[in-house]
């Protein structure tokens, strides 16, 4: 091919969250003497100035997260006119109604190569039997049509294979981010802890994610009050946003543990925040594999996550945090509690040095994604 070959992402929201961020930064560091991308999103969303100066980007107004037949029929036009338009050698979608929607409309426009990242199923044992089923059946009914399937942890692509939903047609690329941001000297904690408003004597118990019924912050609010029925000098501090704020606030203020709770919102340097932890949390029900939990290992910061599959890929059970049943608020809140009172355990987790995080590097995983481009374009 003697032009550059035109590559189009599509994602449904660039809200803050680890697909939107590595598919962000993928758009934009593709080796432009071999590549030509575009960006195509839903509205909203708090990465989208990030995107509004980069040189190729699209916003398609009816692409939405929520089900809705009218609206998604519109979407999946606006797509196909957008293929037409830009005629991409290569659509790679992400996320959920991005990837059955960009799929579609690649195959009806007989795109080359279609490619679909899987950031984590979007369903789950959590989940009402129809609605998991639905989920289920929309990535049997679109894997026929993908060219090729990333997959951003072990465990999802086990699924898939599972599923039946891949033959040899499905590489593990992690969720890449610059890891040097979370190797850096260490920045000042005091003068991070004034910013928040924490106390220096505080110990603060840390979470990554967007407000969102996945993550499990319900779950959380259980936990935290067991937690600070023992320990009440303790700081839930949650870096995040989202559509269940309201919902969280009006939980945490009906058990009394306004004060104890800091919300500050999303943090789009979330290395300031992590530099406020002594215990990073995940209790997350069902995902693919957070960037938040290797930035938290990064940073040292020794963790207590809920036992699902991705997690497992980050967290070595008693050697650099602990693994719990996310729906059992005794055990996570004794974890806490333990890493609390022992300051030396917590220490020896935080200092452990077993661990290769070499693949979440962002030029790495783009580096790869080039290849794999070329290579099905090839074949």
């Amino acid at each position: 091919m003697n032009r550059p070959i035109r590559v189009l992402h599509v994602i449904t929201k660039l809200e803050l969250g680890g697909a939107q961020v590595n598919t962000l930064y993928t758009v934009e560091h593709l080796d432009r003497s071999r590549f030509f991308p575009m960006l195509a999103s839903g509205p909203g969303g708090v990465l989208e100035p990030a995107a509004a100066f980069r040189e190729h980007w699209r916003v398609l107004p009816s692409l939405g997260r929520p089900v809705n037949p009218w609206t998604d029929f519109h979407a999946y036009r606006q797509l196909k006119a957008l293929l037409r338009e830009f005629r991409p050698d290569i659509v790679h979608t992400h996320s959920s109604k991005a990837g059955v929607l960009g799929r579609l409309a690649a195959r009806s426009t007989r795109v080359p190569v279609i490619v679909h990242s899987v950031h984590g199923f979007s369903f789950s044992p959590f989940q009402p039997f129809w609605q998991r089923e639905a989920f289920k059946l929309a990535e049997r009914l679109t894997a026929p049509l993908t060219t090729h399937f990333i997959f951003v942890s072990g465990s999802d692509f086990n699924t898939a294979r599972k599923m039946n939903l891949i033959g040899e047609n499905g590489s593990l690329i992690r969720s890449g981010f610059p890891l040097d941001r979370f190797r850096r000297s260490p920045l000042d904690r005091s003068l991070l802890r004034t910013k928040f408003g924490i106390p220096e004597d505080t110990v603060v118990v840390g979470v990554i994610a967007p407000f969102k019924l996945q993550k499990g912050l319900f779950h959380l609010l259980k936990i935290a009050r067991l937690v600070l029925d023992r320990h009440p000098a303790t700081l839930f501090f949650i870096a995040g946003d989202g559509a269940l704020r309201p919902a969280l606030e009006a939980e945490i203020a009906r058990a009394g543990m306004t004060g104890r709770f800091l919300l500050p919102g999303f943090i789009r340097e979330i290395e300031t925040a992590i530099s406020c932890f002594d215990i990073g949390v995940s209790t997350a029900l069902w995902e693919g594999l957070p960037q938040s939990l290797v930035q938290m290992r990064l940073m040292g910061i020794p963790l207590v996550v809920s036992a699902i599959p991705g997690n497992r890929e980050v967290v070595a059970d008693g050697k650099n945090g602990f693994l719990v049943d996310g729906t059992d608020y005794k055990e996570f809140s004794e974890r806490i509690g333990l890493l609390i009172y022992d300051t030396h355990l917590r220490a020896y987790l935080a200092s452990f040095t077993g661990e290769d995080f070499s693949e979440w590097d962002a030029d790495r995983m783009v580096r790869r994604q080039e290849e794999l481009y070329i290579r099905l374009l090839e074949s």
